[in-house]
């Protein structure tokens, strides 16, 4: 019995270890068609080339923005009368490397010698802006910008320097025509400020 018992389980584990095969196979098939199915429905590729390649050294630049303005021509002009108006011009000139929008506005006011309030003599002067070719022609009756002396302001985007170029202003000032007798005699101040801003390409 014990030679039998012996000899049975001998040939038992050869089965057992071939059954255990044969179930392993089974599984990694399984497993196989699994992970292709898994891929063909993807639908993609799994392709892992790859390529990089580096340019030469490159230098870049910033611009400029440089903008010259002139002394304002003096308004000589006799006093003032309503309805009135005086002129004078100055230039500007884009020294820098890119177009410029220029904006041009009142930035300071000082009323002197007057019988009334600075609101009451500055209310009644009127500012004239207009681009002209030259000095000489500017003259009072220009169109252009308008608006009242204390707040005037062209706004950003008024006039376009481009790069080397120069530009003439001229200015009027105008009296409003039913200005009181209380202004009589005041002397207004201004400063206008010139502002250049690159243009976005």
């Amino acid at each position: 019995m014990t030679r039998s018992t012996t000899t049975t389980a001998r040939h038992r584990a050869p089965r057992s270890r071939a059954l255990r095969a044969r179930v392993l196979w089974s599984a990694v098939v399984v497993l196989l068609v699994a992970v292709l199915v898994s891929l063909l429905g993807t639908g993609g590729t799994y392709a892992l080339w790859n390529a990089s390649a580096s340019t030469k050294g490159a230098t870049v630049k910033s611009g400029t923005a440089t903008l010259t303005v002139s002394p304002l021509s003096a308004m000589y002009s006799p006093a003032l009368g309503p309805g009135s108006s005086t002129v004078g011009s100055f230039t500007v000139r884009n020294s820098g490397t890119v177009p410029l929008s220029v904006r041009v506005m009142t930035t300071a006011t000082k009323v002197s010698y007057a019988g009334t309030t600075d609101a009451v003599v500055l209310g009644t002067q009127t500012l004239k802006l207009a681009s002209v070719a030259s000095a000489s022609a500017c003259r009072a009756g220009l169109g252009g910008a308008s608006g009242p002396l204390a707040s005037f302001d062209t706004g950003s985007g008024y006039y376009t320097l481009p790069v080397g170029a120069t530009g003439t202003a001229c200015l009027e000032v105008v009296l409003a025509s039913d200005a009181p007798q209380s202004v009589s005699g005041a002397v207004t101040d201004f400063t206008l400020t010139v502002t250049g801003t690159q243009v976005a390409p």
